[in-house]
């Protein structure tokens, strides 16, 4: 592992990869800035107090709950928390879609400087498409057992990153193991997770995507560092 956190730090300072990083960073920063230039006041309206107020002011059980300090406290903070973490995530999702069309040139570069493994024949591109499909469709399904938890303060901020780590890491995996893999071991790959090493590496790179600016500049040393752990097994055969 020390070997691969060493040249995976080389190659990611170096010019050509340096450069690659600002874009996911730019585009994805211009997206976000976008959205908040357009839905910015729309989101603040809706967490305003008056609404809630306003609710309170009625009839029946419901009025009554949130007439309650302690139940407007955790909705108005439940709702910043979750609409910042919303922003971090989206914009971390342009930049990695932005990542992950530079994917293929990251990996070709780093395997013929390190490895000369050959990937052919390569995963098709209909195999590849439906895996991200179902990852999506699982993703959604999990997101949605998991919004009754979303309004309790600080719990919700553990269970809603339990949807967006699958999504995460089993995206990575596709994407990079479709590059450094022949068809016959991509499918190994997928059923290994990709093995510890690398769902500890997506781990720590999902943490780290969670810090503005850091993790969306990283995306493309995410690739290089993936990229290394899944070259490496494969090219020593398995």
């Amino acid at each position: 592992m020390n070997s691969i956190i060493k040249r995976s730090f080389r190659d990611f300072f170096t010019i050509r990869f340096i450069l690659l990083a600002f874009l996911p960073l730019g585009i994805s920063l211009i997206s976000l800035v976008g959205l908040t230039l357009y839905f910015g006041d729309d989101i603040f309206n809706i967490l305003a107090k008056s609404h809630l107020d306003a609710y309170a002011n009625g009839d029946g059980f419901i009025a009554w709950l949130l007439s309650l300090s302690l139940i407007q406290f955790m909705l108005t903070s439940s709702f910043y928390l979750i609409s910042i973490f919303l922003a971090i995530i989206f914009s971390v999702i342009i930049a990695a879609i932005i990542t992950g069309f530079l994917t293929p040139y990251i990996v070709k570069f780093i395997n013929q400087k390190y490895y000369n493994y050959n990937t052919t024949p390569s995963p098709s591109n209909a195999r590849v498409f439906g895996l991200i499909c179902v990852t999506f469709i699982k993703f959604i399904l999990i997101f949605l057992i998991t919004i009754p938890l979303l309004f309790i303060p600080i719990i919700n901020l553990f269970i809603l990153n339990l949807p967006f780590f699958y999504l995460f890491y089993r995206l990575m995996l596709i994407d990079v193991a479709s590059n450094t893999s022949d068809s016959l071991i991509f499918e190994i790959d997928l059923q290994k997770g990709g093995g510890v090493k690398f769902f500890s590496a997506s781990v720590v790179f999902y943490i780290l995507t969670l810090m503005p600016f850091l993790g969306i500049f990283l995306q493309i040393f995410f690739v290089i560092f993936l990229a290394h752990i899944l070259l490496e097994k494969n090219s020593r055969g398995f």
